[in-house]
């Protein structure tokens, strides 16, 4: 477990488990917290296949996931002229870790998730949401340029126009309707919220590690490739696949008509 209190850190089983632990604050993104994230992911990228956790699971306590940068205006207006080197250490570096990072990370999220606390959301594989939900990408209401990755990522997975009025607006987006856009994948009770998320990362933790990796790789290189790109990428990928133990015993089970036990490698 993480010594921060900021942040729990734990994992079970194959199942690495972050949990954002401000709940009197909503989880409002400070900077040990972001510093804890960054150590969390790095040593999971940095770990050899063999002890690194098979799927990632992020979770908030309290009544909601993140309310965005923890805001001392005096502070931020006294740091405006380093922002930018802080970010590149900071967020950019997670993000980056998060969308890179070669296995599955699934985000359940209740209560507001706004700014940062919306980027770290939107940058996981698969975003489970609670009825209470609300995902706001509020930097224009301080006058900010959104950030976390969010310009790359949110026009991509619900087009531009959707991205630019939620950027520009700040308009919050419901559970349901962050389903019936693409943000989320479903929408849950709120006490049911994070037994589901975890039967999510568990399942995935089960799978075929290696595969699942390399789809998500896929995935992220094909948003900024050539068609003839992807397709080499794939090819590539496809004989790192058909060289794994996970992809032998796929092979096996379906000749033997049985589940597969995926170990990972």
């Amino acid at each position: 477990m993480s010594a921060d209190s900021h942040l729990l850190v734990n994992r079970e089983g194959d199942v690495l488990h972050i949990r954002l632990n401000r709940p009197e604050q909503l989880n409002a993104f400070s900077p040990s917290m972001r510093d804890g994230l960054v150590e969390a992911f790095a040593k999971e990228c940095d770990a050899p296949r063999e002890t690194a956790a098979r799927a990632i699971l992020i979770t908030a306590e309290g009544r909601g996931f993140c309310a965005g940068a923890d805001l001392d205006p005096q502070v931020i207006l006294e740091r405006r002229g380093t922002i930018g080197a802080e970010m590149e250490a900071g967020i950019n570096r997670l993000i980056y870790m998060m969308r890179s990072v070669p296995v599955p990370v699934i985000a359940a999220v209740q209560g507001p998730a706004a700014g940062a606390g919306f980027s770290i959301a939107l940058a996981a594989d698969l975003l489970l949401v609670s009825q209470s939900a609300k995902l706001i990408m509020s930097f224009s209401r301080l006058g900010a340029m959104m950030d976390g990755g969010a310009t790359h990522i949110l026009p991509r997975k619900i087009g531009l126009a959707r991205a630019t009025a939620l950027a520009m607006l700040a308009k919050p987006v419901e559970a349901q309707q962050a389903v019936e856009i693409g943000l989320a994948l479903d929408v849950y009770e709120e006490d049911a919220l994070h037994a589901e998320a975890e039967k999510l990362a568990q399942r995935l933790a089960r799978g075929p590690t290696r595969g699942l990796g390399l789809i998500k790789a896929g995935l992220e290189y094909a948003q900024t490739s050539t068609l003839q790109e992807a397709l080499s990428f794939e090819a590539a990928s496809q004989q790192k696949a058909f060289a794994s133990p996970d992809f032998e015993e796929g092979i096996a089970a379906f000749t033997e008509k049985r589940k597969p036990q995926f170990s990972g490698l």
